[in-house]
C-alpha cells in the first residue's frame, strides 16, 4: 500500500515545507520529557542551506530523521535513505544510507547499508557534507 504523501510529486517548495514541519516536531520534543539531542540545529543548518532543503525530503519516525532525494518526476523514493538518529545514552549519532534496490532479499538487510558512520552533535553537519560529497547522485 502506498501512502498518500508518496504518491505526490514534489516541487522545491514543498520540500522545503517537509524540513519546516520537521523541525517543529522536534522543537516540540524539547517542550517535553524527550530529548532532541540537538536534531533541530542540523535542520535549522538544512534549512538555511536552500540547495539541501529544496532538493531533499525529510521524514522522521521514532525519534529518527529519513532524508530521500525524489527521483527525478518529483516521486518520493524510499528505497535510498540516510537515517540520523542519537543514542541517547552516549549521545553519539550514526547516519546510515540504505540502498534496498541493491539487494535480492530482506534477509540482505545488512547488505542494504553502504555508509555508515558515528558522530557527535557537533560533527553531525560535516558527516552530512561527507556523506553528500560520497554520494553525487543526491546533489
Amino acid at each position: 500500500m502506498t501512502a498518500d504523501f508518496e504518491q505526490l510529486t514534489y516541487t522545491s517548495e514543498m520540500l522545503k515545507d517537509s524540513w519546516k514541519k520537521q523541525l517543529a516536531v522536534f522543537k516540540n520534543l524539547g517542550k517535553t520529557r524527550i530529548a532532541e539531542y540537538g536534531i533541530s540545529n542540523f535542520i535549522d543548518w538544512i534549512l538555511l542551506n536552500k540547495y539541501y532543503s529544496e532538493r531533499l525530503f525529510v521524514s522522521s519516525s521514532m525519534w529518527r530523521l529519513l532524508i530521500s532525494m525524489p527521483k527525478p518526476d518529483g516521486k518520493l523514493n524510499y528505497q535510498q535513505t540516510l537515517e540520523i538518529q542519537v543514542d541517547p545514552k552516549t549521545l553519539l549519532f550514526t547516519m546510515e544510507y540504505s540502498d534496498w534496490d541493491s539487494i535480492d532479499t530482506k534477509n540482505d538487510y545488512e547488505k542494504a547499508i553502504i555508509w555508515k558512520r558515528k558522530c557527535t552533535k557537533l560533527e553531525l553537519i560535516t558527516r552530512f557534507i561527507e556523506f553528500i560529497n560520497w554520494n553525487k547522485d543526491w546533489c
